[in-house]
């Protein structure tokens, strides 16, 4: 086992047992010897990771050959001491000797030259990548030792709050008030330079999360902490459609709230897990991200793509390679249930043609749509319910597949044209009503015009 000792960010900020650590160590290795609490500690250390800091090309690989040392050291020294700056549970070398071998932590101080008033969430600013903050807590991002860092740390910390939000920055000699803006503008940086955020700001992702976790609390809503995966699952596809619908509408303010629900049911979702150990949105994002590098190799890899659809055949044939589809109907196959059954229709068609279903002319295909309309139609002469409805499948198959030749999108096409009917039909009844008349009383020549004045949008 090693044991892992946090420094805290001040030269005399070590614990008394953290001190009971080191002196009872019998080799004591330090991640740095460069910060302020690190020197306060020369003395009584054995060496430090700084010569490793030269080798390794990025942070993973220092992480890792950082670990490679203890690791080795440790076979020598059973009670190795290995100290961090901060807490010691945050350091990202911390967290890669944890997954791969057992560490004994003696958490460091809360505390910095800032000296905040409130509960304050520290992080390396080496870590901030997977970082999500609490933006109503103060937030202080550490070891900010050159401008790049800085620039990056300000490029994050934009994500929360505005340009001009006011930060404390923070070396071991003073402290300035500064706009967030300015904070890679500095001209000078070390290892000691810490920036301090008061929060505040309540619309970011982060604020959603805290929301969302405060409602499933032990103590929060009753309903929001019953609610399991299957019990919300409609809910994601009516907000869905929604969204949809407030596109369709081309309205703005309707979509950014119908976003906002579809939005809440990944968290809910995301939330759920976390609680019952299934995963995490870490998880999720992670996934999502692997699959957009993953699937755009003409971007991200050596392939090549010439305009639109040859970006989305790169696209399938790595999607085919990451689902282990190794036959077309594998992929046929896994088209989701749930579809509507037109849109379902339409991505069969699609991916059958790649399988070596495409030879059909547009022409062949029309034919055979108008041979299943007049199979329909002998079949109801007949009074043969079975037959009507399979004649009408294969219409409407034939109808998917001569949308999906056409490059239409049939779910959306007929979409488009329900809305339409039912656009057409309000204003019809209500210039029919508006007359004093019937909707199922009226001649085939006072439909004909209160139909095409409604069609028309004219009225009457």
């Amino acid at each position: 086992m090693i044991t892992i000792v946090g420094l805290g960010f001040n030269k005399d900020s070590l614990t008394k047992r953290g001190l009971n650590a080191i002196m009872n160590a019998d080799t004591v290795i330090l991640r740095t010897l460069k910060t302020t609490p690190a020197k306060a500690l020369q003395s009584l250390c054995n060496g430090s990771c700084d010569f490793l800091y030269e080798r390794a090309q990025n942070f993973d690989e220092l992480n890792s050959m950082i670990a490679d040392e203890l690791i080795r050291l440790n076979q020598s020294y059973p009670k190795l001491v290995y100290c961090v700056d901060g807490d010691g549970y945050k350091d990202s070398s911390v967290e890669e000797l944890a997954r791969r071998t057992e560490v004994n932590i003696i958490p460091g101080p809360f505390d910095l030259a800032l000296n905040p008033s409130t509960s304050c969430a520290y992080v390396s600013a080496y870590d901030i990548g997977a970082l999500y903050p609490d933006p109503l807590l103060p937030i202080c991002i550490y070891g900010i030792d050159d401008g790049n860092i800085a620039s990056e740390v300000k490029l994050f910390l934009l994500r929360f709050y505005s340009p001009e939000t006011e930060v404390e920055l923070a070396t071991a000699s003073k402290c300035e008030k500064i706009a967030l803006e300015d904070l890679d503008r500095q001209k000078k940086y070390d290892v000691d330079t810490a920036v301090y955020v008061e929060g505040g700001n309540n619309s970011s992702f982060a604020e959603l999360l805290r929301i969302m976790k405060r409602l499933t609390a032990p103590d929060g809503c009753p309903w929001d902490k019953a609610q399991t995966h299957e019990s919300i699952r409609i809910n994601l596809l009516e907000e869905a459609y929604e969204t949809v619908q407030a596109i369709n509408d081309g309205d703005l303010d309707n979509m950014m709230e119908e976003l906002g629900d579809v939005l809440l049911q990944v968290v809910f979702h995301c939330d759920i897990a976390l609680r019952t150990g299934e995963f995490t949105l870490e998880d999720v994002i992670k996934g999502l991200n692997d699959k957009l590098v993953g699937r755009h190799t003409h971007i991200f890899g050596s392939d090549k793509a010439e305009g639109a659809d040859g970006a989305l055949n790169v696209w399938e044939r790595n999607k085919m390679k990451e689902k282990h589809q190794e036959r077309f109907s594998d992929a046929v196959n896994d088209i989701p249930q749930c579809f509507p059954a037109l849109l379902r229709a339409q991505k069969a068609v699609k991916r059958v043609e790649k399988g070596g279903w495409g030879q059909e002319s547009l022409d062949t295909i029309r034919k055979e749509l108008d041979d299943a309309l007049d199979n329909i139609q002998t079949a109801y002469d007949k009074k043969d319910a079975s037959a009507v409805s399979q004649e009408l499948g294969n219409a409407l198959l034939r109808v998917a597949w001569f949308g999906h030749r056409t490059g239409a999108n049939c779910e959306q096409a007929l979409l488009d044209k329900v809305y339409e009917l039912q656009k057409i039909y309000t204003a019809f009844e209500q210039a029919v009503i508006a007359d004093g008349k019937d909707v199922n009383k009226l001649s085939q020549e006072e439909w004909k015009h209160y139909y095409n004045a409604a069609k028309n949008g004219n009225g009457k």
